[in-house]
């Protein structure tokens, strides 16, 4: 509720402003009094009420002055003054000054006083809304943070001063949602927005969240979602808690992801072999081998079951693998979004195997021509398919039905380089892929590429690109 404190140097008129109103039913409570100018001073830098109730006249500090202080502190406090019909001069100053009105004394009564209230409990709404959009950027920061695009560091800056002030005191209720593509709305949760101050949406990576400003607790709120599977909420937070509660709401989702009651991310003993499984997954991709390829993308989605991934870092490694094997396909990763909308462990699988199959149908489909001669071409959509493998020059004649020092002179002259060189030419360059790609180390990637140990590798790379491939990953990820 909207604080307000009352300032009035005659006890009586205090006690009355006080009964006079039933200050909780309208959304305000009396967070203090003050006899004097002084007092209310010290009271206003120490509570910072949103609303002020002073007498314009009173001894020693008077109301005028007391207003002056007040914004000389900074704080934006509501003034309304009281005052006697002789005191119109002060009056017309207290506005002067800023402060919202003036009440005459003789005809104060609460139907009066509630009409003024209203006023300034719609403008007060009406700066919290206003502020609310600063703390977009900083919902985005967390969710990047828990994306793990940001530095830690970054994820606890609450913007400006200002907005931290407008939240301060306020009670904050999460409620989030896999929505997939589309936003889910305040009704479809059964978020009654009647209820709350502000309530703000914020949809990001097929999920919708629902951020409720108010005061004290909904426990009427939070019991009509505590059973509902699909909805993660946190209540009682605050804007400083709001990053460790968000997560706390998300990870209630792991319940519905895996479509059980017992998917709450547990403590992990030992990693699973994902980086085995990711490997596996690069090779049978690259021999455009699509049933192992759905059947080791099936081993990882178990894998994580089992290892209780939460429902955002199952999306952040379908997002790295489709953008891995897209590069290695020579395309463009335009998935992320169709991944995003995915709402369950199981159709975020079938969403990464439709991929993979459009992928490598669209591998097969190729026909380029390299040069002008059909045996080169042959020779060079032959290294393409299988330069893993351990390729002899003796076997590419053999392939295209020629001799040895024929391939190599005819290979030579359509494509400037010998049929080797063309061949390391192209394990190096999907050696880079891997390095940019995927998290692989060197004696993987040696393996991966042809390469006969991580040495050799690293050799040869050095050779041809002019750094090791360590510098390479490390200059080139940044």
């Amino acid at each position: 509720m909207w604080a307000i404190l009352l300032v009035e140097d005659e006890a009586f008129v205090r006690e009355t402003l006080r009964d006079t109103v039933e200050w909780e039913r309208h959304g305000f409570y009396v967070v203090g009094e003050a006899g004097n100018g002084k007092e209310a001073l010290t009271a206003i830098l120490e509570l910072k009420p949103d609303v002020v109730i002073a007498d314009i006249v009173m001894p020693g500090m008077d109301g005028i002055e007391l207003l002056k202080e007040t914004r000389k502190a900074g704080i934006r406090s509501r003034f309304i003054m009281l005052t006697a019909m002789s005191d119109f001069e002060y009056a017309r100053d207290a506005l002067q000054y800023g402060a919202f009105n003036y009440l005459l004394k003789l005809s104060l009564n609460d139907e009066v006083l509630l009409e003024n209230l209203a006023r300034i409990k719609g403008e007060l709404l009406e700066e919290l809304s206003v502020a609310s959009e600063a703390l977009y950027p900083y919902f985005h920061r967390i969710w990047s943070g828990i994306r793990g695009t940001v530095a830690a560091a970054d994820q606890d800056q609450t913007g400006t001063i200002a907005v931290t002030e407008k939240f301060h005191g306020l009670e904050l209720e999460i409620y989030t949602i896999l929505s997939g593509a589309v936003s889910a709305t305040a009704e479809k949760m059964n978020i009654q927005t009647e209820e709350y101050l502000l309530v703000q949406p914020f949809h990001e990576g097929g999920l919708t969240t629902f951020f409720c400003w108010g005061f004290g607790k909904k426990a009427t709120c939070a019991n009509r979602h505590k059973h509902i599977l699909s909805i993660g909420m946190a209540s009682g937070s605050s804007l400083s808690q709001l990053s460790q509660d968000w997560r706390s709401a998300l990870n209630q989702l792991n319940r519905y992801w895996y479509g059980s009651m017992g998917g709450q991310v547990k403590e992990r003993h030992e990693l699973p072999p994902i980086a085995e499984l990711e490997a596996e997954l690069i090779r049978r991709f690259e021999v455009r081998d699509e049933r192992q390829c759905t059947e080791v993308t099936a081993l990882m989605w178990k894998s994580m079951e089992a290892s209780s991934f939460s429902h955002v870092e199952v999306k952040i490694l379908a997002a790295h693998l489709v953008h891995m094997l897209a590069m290695l396909a020579g395309r463009k990763s335009e998935y992320r979004q169709e991944l995003d909308s995915a709402i369950s462990h199981a159709s975020l699988l079938v969403h990464v195997q439709q991929v993979i199959h459009k992928l490598i149908q669209q591998m097969k489909e190729e026909h380029v021509s390299f040069t002008d001669h059909p045996e080169v071409n042959r020779v060079i959509q032959y290294m393409l398919e299988h330069f893993k493998e351990n390729i002899k020059i003796a076997d590419l004649a053999k392939l295209v039905s020629i001799n040895v020092d024929y391939l190599s002179t005819v290979f030579g002259k359509k494509t400037g380089l010998t049929p080797i060189a063309y061949l390391q030419n192209i394990r190096i360059e999907q050696a880079k892929r891997l390095l940019l790609h995927s998290k692989l180390n060197m004696e993987e990637i040696a393996f991966q590429t042809g390469f006969a140990d991580d040495a050799y590798f690293i050799k040869v790379f050095k050779r041809m690109v002019g750094q090791t491939p360590s510098s390479f990953r490390r200059e080139n990820n940044t």
